[in-house]
């Protein structure tokens, strides 16, 4: 099979395992097409992240059976609570997704989208050169080798993952939800296996999510939907090139992820709080309103009241069950993406629920309990792993100013940012006066806590982010896309004010024109950035870039894998290009992740080298290790002092199996018995 026919089964895999169990699940709980397509994902995640620890614990192997088995619990599960009388309730996504047009303006869209889509893809793609090409990131190192953990023990499970950081496997917890779905992919190399299901959870629930939600907030406007999935596409800080810019990938899968959990969530806040705003009197323009006006398929006024609330009940335990295990599957995916997903309802719910406090004082307890999480991450050790953390970009507060305002993120800042702020800031300014608040609201407080992050601010708003503005950089440009929307608008009825266009014919096609013309040449003009930023970490050299990988040792080691004794392990700086051998040829390496947590054995195998040839006890701590060949590497991804006595050591350890230009492989040769 070759590499792009193995890509292209690995991405179908992904998604459909991402997809099926959530879509059937939902629409089993009477939901419409389009709130089970905005929940499938997150709820397919959690099927994979609670799949695996349940496997784990009982003893199965990690594979596609014990993930079939559980789908099928799962939508049984939901079948059988609808026939008890739990279901959804109607939203505003029983309609269909796009509005009713004539073939060629579908077609106009799709072919709009397929352009945006290959301007972001093209440039990544020609630089990797194939598809299993290995991006030269820390983080990479980190999934490649999780991955190969699980085919290698069948053990995906949350609680036990991080072993792949220990000389000795030691388990500890890390969030595998996203390595638990691209790892039922069989059969295909590790690396095809890693850039498929990154390319597809990137790429098509991020697209896919956010036209959901610009349907859920901006129902009356047919052409919202196919318009931010298009800037979808194109934004510069999309998940996609913050894989290829950093790889945090449970971080920019998750949060690919949550754009249609988010819209599911919307949905059902709008139709269960539908009824209190008809009671307490409010219409759809009050400032209570979740949408924008005339919103609702069915609109609330006094007569869909009901006398009883208790035939409400069992559609707030569906959604409540259907958000929560989205919650868990967000979380599973990387805790802080479930952590902004809670950040975000917290808006959602205080801004529309405040006017109703008169009426159901108790829908303000929905944002208390969202942040009440986050606080306890934030001021409780649970969060100590990532509060703990220091590190990150800083930049000065007028620099962080310019990229937020400007639309210049720290994820690959080019014109085409700019481009896209010209658009959403006038949607910011107008909504923040009309119903839709609680959207540019959320958009302010994302846009703090980017600010937060860039500055190293002593407030720690971002702490549960790493202090990272380039992972906040994605929910920030989720809604920065939507506010897109009322942005348009809003530079509409300037045009219309302003221009004496003609007609109301002339003047929409000339507008259209103009607008499609500037899009394209601002979408064409970032595909030189694109391209200069995938080469830096991508390409097999990049001025002022470490490389883990060089074409030479790749050869070397693929020609002398076979020969290597699979007992006995390679001692080599994890910054080095063996520390990917164990995912691309499945040799022992000892210290296969970069961030190793050392244990006092490791110290001493490192120590060693250098006298191992000289001095028995020496030579025999390498053999105690299980330590049998040692890698030196004169150019490493990046220089740590921890490891700097592995290049001490000299031939007269043992055969030099191969060498190159900046590095050699040795196989140990001293007689630890002497």
């Amino acid at each position: 099979m070759t590499g792009a026919a193995s890509l292209l089964l690995v991405v179908l895999i992904v998604l459909a395992a991402a997809y099926v169990p959530g879509y059937l699940a939902v629409r089993a709980l009477a939901g419409s097409r389009l709130i089970a397509l905005a929940f499938a994902p997150a709820i397919g995640t959690a099927v994979a992240g609670i799949g695996a620890i349940i496997a784990s614990l009982a003893g199965v192997a990690w594979t596609l059976l014990p993930f079939a088995v559980l789908s099928a619990l799962l939508v049984l599960l939901a079948h059988l609570l609808a026939r008890r009388g739990v279901r959804l309730p109607s939203t505003v996504l029983d309609g269909p997704l796009l509005a009713p047009r004539p073939l060629a303006a579908h077609l106009g869209w799709a072919g709009a989208l397929v352009a945006g889509l290959a301007v972001a893809v093209v440039p990544i793609a020609r630089q990797a050169g194939g598809a299993g090409a290995v991006l030269e990131r820390y983080d990479t190192l980190y999934h490649l080798t999780a991955l190969t953990h699980i085919r290698e023990t069948g053990d995906g499970s949350s609680l036990t993952l991080n072993a792949v950081t220990s000389s000795t496997r030691a388990p500890s917890s890390y969030p595998a939800a996203f390595h638990d779905l691209a790892a039922l992919v069989p059969g295909v190399d590790i690396p095809i296996v890693l850039n498929g299901s990154v390319l597809s959870l990137a790429v098509v629930p991020w697209v896919v999510g956010l036209a959901l939600l610009a349907r859920t907030l901006f129902p009356q406007v047919r052409w919202a939907p196919p318009a931010v999935a298009l800037v979808a596409a194109v934004v510069p800080a999309s998940p996609l090139d913050l894989w290829i810019h950093l790889s945090p990938v449970p971080n920019l899968t998750g949060f690919a992820t949550m754009t249609g959990a988010l819209a599911g969530a919307v949905a059902l806040w709008h139709a269960l709080t539908g009824p209190v705003r008809a009671r307490a009197g409010l219409d759809e323009n009050a400032s209570v309103s979740v949408l924008q006006p005339a919103s609702s398929p069915a609109g609330h006024d006094a007569s869909d009241v009901p006398d009883d609330a208790a035939p409400v009940r069992p559609a707030v335990g569906a959604a409540l069950g259907v958000v929560g295990v989205s919650g868990i599957g967000l979380t599973l995916m990387q805790p802080n993406v479930g952590v902004m997903a809670l950040i975000l309802i917290a808006v959602l719910t205080i801004v529309t629920g405040l006017p109703l406090r008169h009426t159901r004082r108790r829908l303000l307890a929905v944002p208390v309990l969202a942040l009440l999480p986050v606080a306890v991450l934030t001021y409780t050790p649970l969060g100590a792993r990532v509060t703990g953390f220091s590190g990150g970009l800083q930049v000065p507060w007028w620099s962080a100013l310019g990229e937020v305002g400007l639309g210049l993120l720290t994820v690959w800042p080019m014109a085409l940012g700019t481009v896209i702020a010209v658009l959403w800031w006038p949607g910011l300014v107008s909504t923040l006066r009309g119903p839709l608040r609680w959207l540019p609201v959320a958009w302010i407080v994302v846009a703090v806590m980017y600010l937060d992050a860039a500055v190293d601010s002593p407030l720690n708003l971002s702490v549960l982010f790493f202090r990272g503005q380039d992972r906040i950089a994605i929910p920030l440009a989720m809604l920065s896309a939507l506010l897109v929307v009322p942005g348009l608008q809003a530079w509409a009825r300037l045009l219309r004010r302003s221009l004496p266009l003609g007609g109301p014919t002339v003047r929409g096609r000339a507008v259209v024109a103009v607008l499609v013309v500037l899009a394209t040449l601002a979408a064409l003009g970032s595909v030189p950035p694109r391209l200069d930023n995938a080469e830096k970490n991508l390409a097999a050299e990049y001025p002022g870039r470490g490389r883990f990988l060089q074409a030479d040792e790749l050869e070397a080691f693929a020609r002398i894998a076979p020969e290597l004794d699979p007992d006995r392990s390679i001692l080599a700086s994890p910054y080095s290009g063996a520390a990917h051998m164990y995912s691309l040829h499945g040799l022992n390496v000892h210290l296969p992740v970069a961030g190793t947590a050392l244990t006092d054995q490791d110290r001493a195998a490192i120590a060693a080298v250098p006298y191992a040839d000289r001095w028995t006890w020496r030579c025999r701590t390498l053999a105690d290790a299980g330590i049998g060949y040692i890698y030196q590497e004169r150019q490493p991804y990046q220089y740590d002092p921890a490891f700097s006595a592995i290049e001490q050591g000299g031939e007269s350890l043992g055969t030099v199996l191969f060498e190159t230009d900046h590095s050699r492989l040795i196989r140990i040769e001293c007689d630890p018995a002497l």
